[in-house]
């Protein structure tokens, strides 16, 4: 089974992958809208219930930053979606959305999966990974889109 790091870095390539086809694609949006509002929500749960409460007390201010980019990333896609898909601000408001996600994502990539590998196990890591697992399938049932 992969480790948490590969698991979240699967997340981050799909969901880029989501926006490089809801940029270049109109023809797809609605069906890629539905599964970025499904898997964004997902992931960023995920991530809170493992790695980032096992961070916690190690890198306690780090993590509540991340904690409040999530809550702004939110609150970023919950005003994306009262867009009307056809309307002149959804390409605005999607390249805002990405800015951020963005953002976060390389945060993760370059600083949080450099703290985890030194401060937790690999044992830790692999039992993160089917928690990780487990928690995003519980996010993804109680979504409603």
């Amino acid at each position: 089974m992969p480790q948490i790091f590969e698991l979240i870095q699967e997340d981050h390539d799909l969901i880029r992958g989501l926006f490089n086809e809801l940029e270049s694609n109109p023809e797809t949006r609605d069906v890629r809208c539905i599964t970025l509002l499904r898997e964004l929500p997902g992931h960023m749960y995920a991530e809170e219930a493992t790695l980032y409460a096992r961070l916690r007390n190690l890198e306690p201010g780090a993590i509540e930053q991340l904690l409040a980019e999530h809550t702004d990333i939110r609150e970023t896609l919950a005003r994306f979606e009262r867009i009307p898909l056809r309307d002149d601000a959804w390409m605005p408001g999607l390249a805002g959305l990405r800015e951020r996600i963005e953002a976060h994502f390389r945060a993760e990539e370059e600083q949080v999966f450099a703290w985890a590998e030194h401060r937790l196990s690999r044992d830790s890591l692999f039992e993160l990974s089917e928690t990780f697992q487990r928690e995003k399938g519980v996010a993804a049932r109680s979504v409603a889109v």
